[in-house]
This record gives C-alpha cells, structure tokens and sequence, in this order.
C-alpha cells in the first residue's frame, strides 16, 4: 500500500517529533531569555546612573546597532561554513563576554566599556540566528512544517522577551544587574549543550570558505537577490519601515512613568512581545496565500492601539493597548517566512543577512527618535508612542500605493 501524503497543513506534534527541530527551539529559548535579561540589566543601570530616558532607549537599541552592518557582512557565514560549527561558537563566545560583562558591572566599570562588550555580544548574535533560520528549511523539508516550525520560533522568540524582561526587571530588582548578566552567561552555555546533543552536523552549503572579498561579494549578492525580485522586495520593505512603530512602546517602557519600579517597567517592555507571541500562534493555522493577503491589514491595524496611548492611560491600560497592538504585529512572522520561502537555499544566508541589517537599522533609529521624542516635555512618553502610531499609518498607506498585488499572489 502506497504510503500517504503529508498533510497539506503545518502540524505541530510533527514539529515536536523532530529531535532538531525540537533542540533548535528550545536552544533558542535558553540563549534569547539570557539575551533579553542582558538588555533589561543594560537599560535599568543606564536609566539610574543617568536619569534620560534617551540613554536608557539607546541601551535598548544597543541590541540592534550589530545589525546595521554585522547581519549583511557576517550573514554568508551561514552559507560559507556548517550552520551547526556557526551556532556553536558564537554560544560559547557570547558565554564568555557576557560573563566578563558580569564581572565589570560588579566593579563598576565605565558604561562605555560595558557597551562595547555588549555590542561584541549581540555581533556574535547575528550569524547564530542566520544559521538557525537557515537550517529549518533543511530540518523540516516538508514546507508546510516549516512554516509552522517558522511560526513557532517567532512567537518563541516573542514569549522570551517577555520572560525575558519580566524575570530581568524582577532580578535586577532584587538582585541587582550582575547577577543577572551571570545568568545570561549560563543560558548559552545551555544553549551550547542542546545544539551539540540534537542537531546534526551538516556540510556548510558552499564549501570554498570566506574571505573579506568573498564576505563583501555575498553581500553584493544577498543586496541584489533581494532587490531584483518585486515581491520579496516590497514584503522587505514593509518589514523594515514597520520599525518606525513596532518597537515604540519597549523604547519608552522603563521610563513611561516616573514613580515605575523595575519590575513594572519590565511587564510594559513585555505587553508588546506577549501579544505577538498569542498573535504569532494564531497565524500558524492560516495558509500562506491569506496571510500574503492580510499584510497590509493587519499592519495598519496594528497602529491603532499606539494611536490611543496618546491619552497618557495608567500603566496597566497601556500594557494591554500595547499587547493588542503586539497581537496584530504577527504579520512580522508572515514577512520573515515568506522571505526565507522564496529564497534560494544557498544563498539564504546571505538574503536573511541583508532584510535583517535593514531591519536593526531601521530598529536602532527609532529607539533612538523615540528615546528622545520622550524626553521632550512638551511630548513625554505616552505621546511618543501614539505619534510612533500615526506615522506607521502614513507608511502603509504609501506602501499601498506601490504594492505589487499580482507578484505576491504569484509568489503565493
């Protein structure tokens, strides 16, 4: 008897029945709960050594500055050497700066000596999170598992943000922020032992290696790849310009009231995280074609709830605002997929390289507008936010004017 089909539709107990698939997921959760952790400590100490709500938004935005430039150069790594060998150095060289981190902040160190070991530490995050997008396609050849698979990671990625800044507000509260940068140490060093037990080592897809004029080629290549095709290149563009609103809400969290305690603050960092993790679980169950088609929607939906933040509401109306607007930014899990689809695979490290540098640095500088649109008296932080809202309308609405319907449906 002939053996039947997989389902047409992504299931998760397949996705869990995958010894991989299962340890890239609950890597992921280990090393992002430590990275979030780091960023909270980060920005808490900034925010009580210097009192501006700017500093404490730049601390934040540290965490995407790599990006800028380290996704696009340092993405064809990802193709140029085993994804696995990738992955796990880059836990064991985020362990040891972190951990280095831990111990100057004991000491007090200059900020400016901490920043630049955190940069080094989120540098070492790009070519993880390359490999690991890069390596699910493999994982699970079945497409609609690893779209499934895809939705997973990103509503994982979501859910340890909230963990992540909740439990980091808590322990900076209680323990202060050294000890919870040792934490984060030890959350690689577990990631480190679940890639090494579940995740089989793969030949890297171009076997000629790298060099700086290689890196610098990938990088045309990834720029040109992405560019020349109209839907991948429109579906980008959207990704990247949704910066402008997507992370208003954590560039004002610890300073949105004065009277905030960590802890407080750390729950409004996580009101958006949560809402895409709840948003990102229901987007799973929706075929690809309808997701395509809901980009725009819900990416205008999306700004209303931060529109409203501009009444100055109390912190606990505004976490929920800002967790109904996180629920409608799951189209960002829609952006990633369909990228990562109709791409070639052996050049997937080095697209998801160039969409994620234009992403942080898109990220970086509205933390940074943001950061200091709150710290205007005549604005403050809830107003930074509703006009975060209202210029993520605007951008929609001229994406709208140029979007190529037909090759997205093609590409569907």
């Amino acid at each position: 008897m002939r053996k039947a089909a997989p389902s047409p539709e992504g299931s998760f107990g397949r996705v869990f029945a995958n010894p991989e698939a299962r340890g890239l997921l609950i890597a992921q959760a280990a090393s992002e709960i430590g990275d979030q952790m780091a960023r909270v400590a980060m920005a808490l100490l900034v925010l009580a050594e210097t009192g501006s709500t700017l500093a404490s938004a730049l601390a934040l935005a540290v965490a995407y500055v790599p990006g800028i430039l380290g996704a696009a150069l340092l993405g064809s790594l990802a193709d140029r050497f085993p994804r696995r060998t990738v992955m796990l150095v880059c836990d064991l060289g985020r362990a040891v700066l972190v951990g280095a981190l831990a111990l100057l902040v004991r000491g007090s160190a200059p900020l400016l000596v901490l920043f630049a070991l955190l940069l080094a530490s989120e540098f070492m995050s790009l070519p993880f999170g390359t490999a690991r997008a890069s390596l699910y396609p493999d994982v699970l050849p079945v497409r609609s598992d690893y779209v499934t698979a895809q939705g997973l990671s990103r509503s994982l990625y979501q859910s340890t943000q909230v963990f992540g800044a909740i439990l980091g507000g808590g322990l900076v509260q209680l323990l202060g922020a050294s000890t919870a940068l040792a934490l984060d140490a030890v959350t690689f060093g577990v990631s480190f032992l679940l890639i090494v037990r579940f995740v089989q080592s793969r030949p890297s897809a171009d076997e000629r290696g790298t060099s700086a004029r290689r890196i610098l080629a990938d990088l045309r290549v990834g720029i040109g790849e992405l560019w020349s095709d109209p839907a991948r290149r429109v579906i980008t563009l959207l990704g990247w310009s949704s910066a402008a609103f997507l992370i208003a809400p954590e560039a004002v969290a610890f300073a949105y009231r004065p009277e905030l305690t960590p802890l407080i603050g750390g729950v409004l960092l996580a009101a958006v995280p949560a809402g895409v993790t709840v948003g990102g679980i229901l987007m799973t169950r929706v075929p690809m074609r309808d997701q395509l088609r809901f980009l725009l929607p819900l990416a205008a939906l999306s700004c209303l709830p931060l529109f409203a933040t501009s009444i100055n509401p109390p912190p606990i109306v505004a976490a929920a605002l800002w967790f109904c607007a996180g629920v409608l930014q799951a189209f960002m899990l829609t952006v990633i997929s369909a990228v990562t689809l109709l791409t070639p695979q052996e050049r997937r490290g080095r697209v998801l390289g160039v969409a994620g540098a234009g992403f942080s640095a898109a990220t970086a500088v509205s933390f940074a507008v943001v950061g200091w649109l709150a710290g205007q008296p005549s604005i403050g932080p809830a107003k930074a936010v509703s006009l975060s809202g209202a210029a993520g309308l605007i951008i929609v609405a001229g994406l709208r004017t140029v979007w190529p319907y037909d090759d997205i449906e093609a590409a569907a």
